[in-house]
């Protein structure tokens, strides 16, 4: 399967509560931006405004005759109950999604079925097995995991192949560099990360364009646009910038060229919510940056570090 290294993630298409509205013109605008420069890796989850982000994409490749030339990541195991987002991965729920995904995205297969979140409530044996038999039916292309733990991954192998994992990572959020990453490169899977920008805090507009918070899900959870990070992080950037304009280029382009560059990913899933955005992060593209930049970076990572452990 070959997919883009610069995979669009489409989260904001449901015009939901975390990412607030979002019209389904500018949304069709970003897919096709994006297709038209070469992104064929499209991430989404009925989860992302009760399906709508789905009904987006699936009208999109219809209409546009272009199924096949999309690789389509979508997920299960979270569903809307009351108002409310609840982990489900009963094989009565999984049967049920997939039926629903394949309608709302106008399509027979997917070609990456990833499993949202591990279910608490459900043995990883029987999520495997229902996962391991949507395979062997051939409506799913490939198995994937999302936010599951080293040891949960191992668990899931034992009854259904995996190929691909999908983790958060950016610079400020490095995690999966511990375990996940090596083991991936050991086992021949696939890395996609997800929040590559950090859920935008890495584009800088929130400390150099002072831009205003919206009232999403990032001004009311998100750490880093709060004391002491908030300050901490206005430091990282000052010094960051310079690197980037030695590019000519964007915050936002030298976060994502950062995760591309790093060992054992395979993909990187940006969100866009226009053109502007999607472009911006197409550019990333036109330019690498060098080792000795690469180097000063994670020189300033580390040093945001020991800032960090001081506030504590």
């Amino acid at each position: 399967m070959n997919i883009s290294v610069l995979g669009l993630g489409t989260w904001a298409f449901g015009s939901d509560k975390w990412w607030g509205w979002q019209s389904d013109s500018k949304s069709e605008e970003v897919l096709e931006t994006a297709f038209e420069n070469g992104v064929n890796l499209i991430d989404t989850a009925p989860v992302y405004g009760r399906g709508h982000s789905q009904t987006v994409i699936g009208r999109f490749l219809r209409q546009n005759k272009i199924r096949e030339k999309i690789v389509l990541a979508d997920k299960l195991g979270l569903r809307w109950h009351n108002r409310k987002v609840e982990h489900n991965l009963s094989k009565k729920s999984m049967l049920e999604e997939i039926d629903l995904s394949r309608k709302r995205l106008c399509t027979d297969y997917i070609d990456i079925y990833q499993v949202h979140w591990p279910d608490p409530d459900t043995p990883i044996a029987e999520t495997a097995a229902v996962m391991e038999k949507f395979y062997a039916q051939g409506i799913i292309k490939a198995v994937g995991l999302s936010n599951y733990s080293l040891k949960q991954i191992q668990e899931f192998r034992k009854y259904c192949p995996v190929h691909i994992l999908q983790m958060p990572y950016n610079m400020f959020e490095r995690n999966i560099e511990i375990e996940i990453a090596p083991f991936c490169l050991q086992q021949g899977i696939s890395l996609l990360v997800y929040s590559p920008l950090d859920s935008g805090i890495l584009t800088g507009k929130f400390f150099f364009e002072k831009q205003r918070v919206p009232k999403d899900l990032r001004r009311k959870y998100h750490s880093g646009l709060k004391a002491p990070l908030l300050t901490i992080n206005n430091e990282f950037f000052k010094q960051a910038k310079d690197i980037a304009l030695n590019y000519n280029a964007s915050l936002a382009q030298l976060a994502l060229n950062w995760c591309i560059a790093q060992s054992g990913i395979t993909s990187v899933l940006a969100g866009a919510r226009n053109i502007a955005q999607i472009k911006d992060n197409l550019l990333c593209f036109a330019w690498k940056p060098k080792q000795l930049d690469l180097a000063k970076i994670n020189e300033l990572l580390e040093i945001r570090k020991r800032e960090i452990k001081k506030s504590l």
